[in-house]
């Protein structure tokens, strides 16, 4: 270490370690000072708590493992103390909310069928029923980091929420992590609180978005050209929909969509690997053999980008940010039964919230189906009139404009085609009409055969709409 007097800082290290653990060898380096100490496994925790606590007030870092059989404490100085600014906490909350907001806005004004989106009404409904919700989750999720990080003695600061654009409103929140983490425990608890703490607000959210919902109206309407988003309901939202019956196809509520978020959320940051939630438990847990788990984590988020694409720029940033977790200052002192029980927990919290494809998009489906009215053959005579009944249902999931044609008109025949409840004046040989969701339109079809006629003919009636076609073949026999 770089110090005017190198033997004096030198001896102030040994002494504050002298004082928890016998120490036999010295080693100083440029920038760390090595202790070979004994040390007491039953006492090993607590001594070494206290020795991190006395270095902390001299802006000192002591890291304790076990190597070659054993104990030794490194000791480096610690960074200058990063300041908090609180205000841009406020900023970042004062823009989530406001960005969530937005986000809710339009998820209600889509809920409640409103002509237009931008309404007191439908801001003050964003507000409550979604933003509220999702920020009181997120909220609860980094303060149960925060208050968990205090516990350990460990310095964190409060929330900084992300802004993002609908349809969340926001990427999520995070705490600043401003001292290392003390010892594998605290990994563990520091790990588990924030989805633990972020679940238990986001089950009752879920059970009031559920009630909403019974309660509010079925889907109905077409898909658009650009699709519509749908979701996956997680398996621990399930399991909660059992005592909330539902009728078929009812609308989402936006409260429920908001708890739709925070289980996505808590699956997330529950995952194995880096330093997310998951990352701390398993490091805590694993110690130095999490990272085969962090690693086995990113393979199995790009194997899940056959599932949702999202999963691909997801692993890119956890690959990014490091696939490894660091040690803890204690990698020593071995973590009780209580904190295996929390990571169990955190595992069963892990499969029972996360699902391979959140989200998908519903392509508009444009397909129809043509029945032809008491069969598609008929008999005529020389130089008469045929006349067949066309339903064309529409199968798909919005709104289509259907161009029908006629085909394979044998010479010397004439055939048209006119909506049934038009008239046969407006008759062509290339219609084009509109065929709402969930609609019918009968179409006529008017073959006239020739007076020289004398076998039987197929004409092709084709229509389209978007990429579907559907062929009816109409077969006309001579008597």
């Amino acid at each position: 270490m770089t110090t005017p007097d190198v033997t004096a800082h030198v001896e102030e290290i040994r002494s504050l370690v002298a004082k928890r653990f016998p120490v036999y060898e010295v080693t100083v380096n440029y920038d760390t000072v090595r202790l070979m100490v004994r040390a007491d496994e039953g006492t090993l925790g607590p001594q070494f708590e206290v020795l991190r606590k006395e270095m902390k007030e001299h802006r000192l870092i002591p890291f304790m493992n076990y190597s070659g059989g054993e104990h030794i404490i490194t000791v480096v100085r610690s960074p200058p103390p990063r300041k908090g600014n609180l205000w841009i906490n406020r900023v970042l909350l004062a823009i989530t909310f406001a960005t969530t907001t937005l986000a809710g806005t339009l998820l209600w004004s889509d809920y409640s069928g409103a002509s237009s989106w931008l309404t007191a009404e439908n801001v003050l409904f964003g507000a409550l029923f979604f933003a509220l919700p999702l920020l009181a989750i997120l909220g609860v999720h980094e303060l149960s980091h925060y208050i968990a990080s205090k516990r350990h003695g460990v310095d964190a600061s409060l929330p900084y929420f992300i802004p993002s654009i609908p349809p969340f409103g926001t990427f999520g929140a995070f705490i600043s992590m401003r001292d290392p983490m003390p010892n594998r425990k605290a990994l563990v608890d520091i790990g588990i609180a924030g989805p633990l703490g972020g679940l238990a607000v986001t089950i009752p959210v879920a059970l009031i978005g559920l009630y909403l919902t019974a309660n509010g109206h079925p889907v109905s309407g077409a898909v658009g050209d650009s699709g519509v988003m749908a979701i996956f309901i997680q398996p621990l939202y399930q399991l909660l929909a059992l005592f909330v019956p539902l009728n078929e196809n009812m609308a989402l509520h936006p409260t429920a969509f908001a708890a739709w978020v925070g289980f996505l959320v808590t699956a997330i940051n529950l995952l194995p690997v880096g330093q997310l939630d998951g990352g701390h438990v398993a490091r805590g847990l694993l110690g130095e053999k999490a990272k085969y788990v962090g690693y086995g984590t990113f393979f199995f988020l790009a194997l899940m980008t056959l599932f949702y694409d999202g999963w691909f720029l997801f692993a890119m940033l956890v690959f990014l940010l490091g696939l490894k977790h660091p040690a803890p200052l204690n990698d020593v002192t071995k973590i009780d039964k209580r904190s295996i029980v929390l990571g169990l927990a955190g595992a069963v919290v892990l499969a029972t919230t996360f699902v391979p494809q959140p989200i998908m998009t519903i392509a508009p489906d444009h397909s129809f189906e043509m029945n032809v009215v008491g069969g598609n053959n008929t008999t005529a005579a020389p130089g008469s009139m045929v006349e067949f009944t066309v339903l064309v249902n529409n199968t798909g999931n919005t709104d289509s404009v259907v161009k029908m044609t006629l085909e394979n008109v044998p010479s010397n025949w004439t055939a048209s085609i006119f909506l049934t409840n038009g008239s046969s004046s407006e008759a062509t040989d290339l219609l084009s009409f509109d065929l709402a969701y969930q609609s019918e339109v009968s179409v006529t079809v008017m073959v006239h055969v020739p007076t020289d006629a004398s076998q039987a003919r197929d004409i092709s009636l084709v229509a389209t709409a978007s990429d579907v076609s559907v062929t009816q073949v109409l077969t006309v026999s001579v008597a």
